[in-house]
């Protein structure tokens, strides 16, 4: 059974302007064998990002109505390519063995893109809900969400937002700053 996949585009963004062209041609190379694990492969973003202590790479891929993300850090910017690369496509590997399963359990058969390298499936650990919990969601701002957060000690904090009505996620990211998920209208 052959299964065709288009080519994966690869992006290489920075803001700094200092990957050099051999650099974007090893992460092109690299993150373009990701394209492996989905049938409809988009793109691959990576950016780039010197810091004082080395470089931050963090890359995103756009496939199969996916989105994954992954993010390292390392003083050579190879390493850091390469570290992340592999952190990828270990999460790539688990989703796929867990789509098989969900395929499985309903019956259903398998489409080529999760049929290829079947044997070669590594056991996967089945999401088990420990704990529920339901709250009210009441429509505030975002400095109010920010506010419920801290006073609660979590990092991320499930509200309604008032100005637009949607249910959003406020987080905290690493850096101490903000983060805000919203979907897509």
């Amino acid at each position: 059974m052959e299964v065709r996949r288009q080519k994966m585009e690869v992006l290489v963004r920075n803001a700094e302007g200092n990957v050099s062209e051999k650099d974007r041609e090893y992460a092109a190379k690299k993150l373009g064998r990701l394209s492996r694990y989905f049938n409809q492969a988009q793109r691959v973003e990576m950016v780039h990002r010197e810091e004082r202590d080395g470089h931050r790479v963090e890359i995103t891929v756009f496939a199969d109505g996916l989105t994954i993300r992954g993010e390292e850090h390392d003083s050579n910017l190879r390493a850091a390519i390469d570290h992340v690369s592999d952190k990828l496509e270990n999460r790539l590997k688990r989703l796929k063995e867990r789509m098989r399963k969900h395929v499985r359990r309903r019956g259903g058969e398998l489409p080529p893109a999760l049929a290829e390298g079947e044997e070669e499936a590594e056991e996967v650990a089945e999401v088990r809900v420990k704990e529920r919990k339901q709250f009210l969601l009441k429509p505030m701002t975002i400095e109010e969400a920010a506010l419920q957060m801290e006073m609660l000690g979590h990092p991320f904090f499930v509200f309604k937002n008032r100005d637009t009505n949607a249910i959003e996620v406020l987080y905290k990211r690493k850096d101490g700053h903000y983060g805000l998920l919203q979907p897509e209208p």
